[in-house]
C-alpha cells in the first residue's frame, strides 16, 4: 500500500491557480506533478458533503450527507448539530479501505470524520453547542490520548478555533504525526482560506495571504515527509472543495415563508447561496414553480428553482422537495434578514467558475501532466487507486493510471 497525505485547501478554486506565487510550493506541485484545475464540485457547494464525496467517490444521494447540518426545523442556527460523525455516511470510505488493507489512518479536522472506528488518530472537527464544554466534546468525538499529547506539544499555536492559528495548528499536528507515526493515510483540512474569504472577500488581500500561508504549510509538510524514512515514497495530494463569491445582501427565507403564509407547508434550511425546502406539517406535493409568484421570487432574491427532478439529476441528497439558488451577490441565511455578515460565501449551484476545484498529486513516479476535467466523485477512487486500493461502491472514476509514469 502506498502512503498518502491528503490535504484539503478549503475554498481554493480554479481562479486561484493563475495567481499562485511562481516560486511557491503549490506552483511547484502543479509544474512538476499531476493535477486538474477543473474538478466539478457537487450541489450545493458545501464543505461537509463535498468532503464526504471526496473520500467515498459517491454523490450525496448515496452518501446521505447533502448539507453541513441535518434538517432541524425550528432550531436556531447556532444551536444545530452538524454532520460530525462517521455514522452519518451510508457508504464505505477511504478510511475503511485503508484499515481493511491493514493500514493506519489519521484524520485532522476532516469534516464528518469524528468517532470513526477506521481511524486510529482523530483530531475532530467539531464545535461546542450551547452549554457544552469544548474540551470534553473534542475528547468525546476524537482520540483522547492523541488529542491530549498533541495539545501539550502544540496547543500554544492555537487561539481557540480562530484562523489562521487553527490551520497552523492542524499543519503542526500533521507534520508531527507523519514524523512520529507515518500513517498509511493522513487526511488534514485547512480552513484558513475559507475563513479569510468569508470575512474579507473572494479576491481580497486577506484571501491572498491565506493562500500564501497554505503554500508554506504544504512545503513544510512535504519537507517533514521527505525527512521521515517511512514517508519518503508517500504521495502528497492537495484537493479543494469549492470557491466563493462576494455577497452584498442577505435574505431570511424563513421570514419570507411566514410573510407569504407558506411556513406550514414548508420549512427551509439555508446553505449560503442556496436553500433547501423540506415538507412541513401541511405539505402537499407540488411544483415549486407554481407555489411562488414572480413578484415573490424577486422579493426572495431567487435566481433559480430546482425541482425534485432537477435535484435528482444533480445527485443531490433525498429529503428536500425543492431548492432555490440566490441571485448574484445574495446569500440566504436562517439567522439574518437583510444584514451583511459575511463578505463572501458559497453553497451555489452548477455552472460557476467557483464550482471548479483543484486536485494535485506530487511525489515519486507521478507523471507531469494536467487532466482537463474531473468530477468531485472521482477523487476518492483515484486516491484509492494511487494507494493500490479500491473503493468498490464508488460511483466516480479511478483516474490514477493517467497520473503515474
Amino acid at each position: 500500500m502506498r502512503k498518502v497525505v491528503l490535504v484539503s485547501l478549503d475554498a481554493f478554486f480554479t481562479a486561484d491557480v493563475k495567481g499562485l506565487n511562481p516560486e511557491g510550493f503549490l506552483a511547484k506541485m502543479l509544474r512538476e506533478g499531476a493535477f486538474c484545475r477543473r474538478v466539478n464540485t457537487i450541489f450545493p457547494a458545501l464543505t461537509y458533503p463535498i468532503h464526504v464525496t471526496m473520500v467515498t467517490g459517491c454523490d450525496p444521494d448515496e452518501t446521505g450527507v447533502g448539507q453541513n447540518q441535518p434538517p432541524q426545523p425550528g432550531v436556531p442556527k447556532g444551536e444545530r448539530v452538524w454532520y460530525w460523525e462517521r455514522k452519518h455516511i451510508r457508504v464505505p470510505t477511504l478510511f475503511d479501505a485503508v484499515k481493511e488493507a491493514g493500514g493506519r489512518c489519521c484524520s485532522i479536522l476532516w469534516p464528518v470524520g469524528c468517532r470513526n472506528p477506521a481511524v486510529r488518530w482523530i483530531f475532530p472537527e467539531v464545535h461546542p453547542l450551547k452549554g457544552e464544554n469544548p474540551v470534553v466534546k473534542a475528547l468525546r468525538f476524537g482520540t483522547p490520548g492523541y488529542i491530549l499529547r498533541e495539545e501539550k506539544r502544540f496547543g500554544k499555536l492555537r487561539k481557540g478555533i480562530a484562523e489562521p492559528w487553527l490551520s497552523d495548528y492542524a499543519a503542526a499536528l500533521a507534520m508531527d504525526t507523519v514524523r512520529r507515526r507515518a500513517p498509511e493515510f493522513t487526511a488534514v483540512h485547512w480552513i484558513d482560506l475559507d475563513s479569510a474569504r468569508h470575512h474579507n472577500g473572494t479576491f481580497s488581500a486577506g484571501a491572498k495571504e491565506a493562500i500564501d500561508r497554505n503554500d508554506r504549510r504544504l512545503e513544510a509538510l512535504w519537507k517533514a515527509m521527505q525527512e521521515t524514512p517511512a514517508m519518503k515514497d508517500a504521495l502528497l495530494i492537495a484537493v479543494s472543495d469549492h470557491g466563493q463569491e462576494d455577497i452584498r445582501e442577505t435574505v431570511n427565507l424563513t421570514r419570507m415563508l411566514e410573510q407569504y403564509g407558506l411556513d406550514r407547508r414548508f420549512f427551509v434550511q439555508s446553505n449560503g447561496m442556496s436553500a433547501c425546502f423540506f415538507p412541513g406539517g401541511e405539505y402537499e406535493p407540488c411544483d415549486p414553480r407554481q407555489v411562488f409568484t414572480p413578484e415573490q421570487l424577486r422579493e426572495m432574491r431567487v435566481a433559480r428553482l430546482y425541482t425534485r427532478e432537477d435535484l435528482d439529476a444533480l445527485h443531490a441528497v433525498q429529503g428536500p422537495v425543492f431548492a432555490a439558488e440566490a441571485a448574484e451577490g445574495v446569500a440566504f441565511s436562517d439567522a439574518l434578514d437583510g444584514e451583511k455578515r459575511e463578505a463572501a460565501t458559497h453553497g451555489f449551484g452548477p455552472g460557476r467558475e467557483a464550482d471548479l476545484c483543484l486536485f494535485a498529486v506530487y511525489g515519486r513516479g507521478v507523471k507531469q501532466c494536467e487532466i482537463p476535467a474531473m468530477e468531485m466523485r472521482d477523487v476518492g477512487p483515484t486516491v484509492a487507486g494511487l494507494m493500490g486500493l479500491e473503493l468498490p461502491r464508488a460511483r466516480g472514476t479511478d483516474r490514477s493510471a493517467e497520473l503515474l509514469e
